[in-house]
């Protein structure tokens, strides 16, 4: 391990081992929950800045059946993520890997499982921070749902093809290969299992969650297409900050790393 990489390491849950990286045990420690279908790793750059620009600690969860945590055979719910989740936390405090100071940042679909967290154990965790928020009706869920796309594995290279496109080629202008490179390949490791993630954020009932959120919340909006979707998602929590993004044009944990832990860290900061 190198002085500026996460120590790697495995916590047992009722669900499998899940396999964490934990940048340095400092002070607070923010929990990072990763989109679907990626890994922890997504937000290497991110909590190697946030350690290096404050007194925070900062750690990552492959959540099961992504990265290098114990692989799933059928779909599982939000609560499963969340639940599997609390269980890895509470080793990770106590074995003194990390403080008991504990606050949760989630993007995309990591932000629907640091709410049901908050939900489930309120008194585990502190503060949240929602980077972005994936909030669709009833009806939108049902039509998501239906229109899933579920990749096969099979031997024809050109299956790939939209994928390594989407990733690689028409990356957003400034993430470098190598970045790009290492999210094509999380999506690899989970080739025909990747959308599980998916199916539980269309099953999860956000109107009726996010209600039940009582921890101080921060919202971070960028400029995307969940932006309208994060702005609802906004209105249903009681205690409730927000803060919009204005220029961002994807890649937000690699381009905006700057704009995103200035206002992480006011946050952590706040009494």
């Amino acid at each position: 391990m190198t002085a500026n990489s996460p120590k790697l390491i495995y916590v047992d849950t009722s669900m499998g081992q899940m396999h964490v990286r934990l940048y340095e045990n400092k002070g607070p420690t923010l929990i990072c929950l990763h989109p679907m279908p990626y890994s922890g790793s997504y937000y290497d750059s991110f909590c190697k800045h946030l350690i290096k620009e404050s007194n925070c600690s900062a750690v990552s969860i492959d959540m099961i059946g992504y990265g290098r945590s114990e692989k799933i055979k059928e779909p599982i719910s939000i609560h499963d993520y969340a639940t599997s989740s609390i269980e890895a936390i509470k080793t990770l405090i106590n074995d003194h890997h990390i403080s008991n100071s504990t606050n949760l940042l989630g993007f995309h679909t990591g932000s629907a499982i640091a709410n049901e967290i908050g939900i489930l154990e309120p008194d585990l965790i502190e503060k949240i921070i929602f980077v972005t928020y994936p909030f669709f009706n009833q009806e939108k869920r049902e039509e998501m749902l239906s229109s899933l796309s579920k990749t096969p594995l099979n031997d024809d290279l050109e299956s790939l093809r939209s994928m390594w496109e989407f990733t690689i080629e028409n990356r957003t202008e400034g993430v470098d290969l190598e970045r790009a490179m290492s999210n094509f390949l999380d999506q690899l490791q989970n080739l025909d299992k990747g959308w599980f993630g998916f199916h539980a954020m269309f099953n999860y009932i956000s109107e009726e969650r996010l209600r039940l959120l009582k921890l101080p919340t921060l919202i971070i909006n960028d400029q995307s297409s969940l932006t309208k979707a994060t702005k609802t998602a906004a209105e249903l929590i009681s205690d409730m900050n927000y803060i919009e993004l204005m220029d961002t044009q994807g890649g937000i944990f690699e381009l905006n790393i700057d704009q995103i832990s200035k206002h992480v860290i006011s946050f952590l900061n706040q009494q």
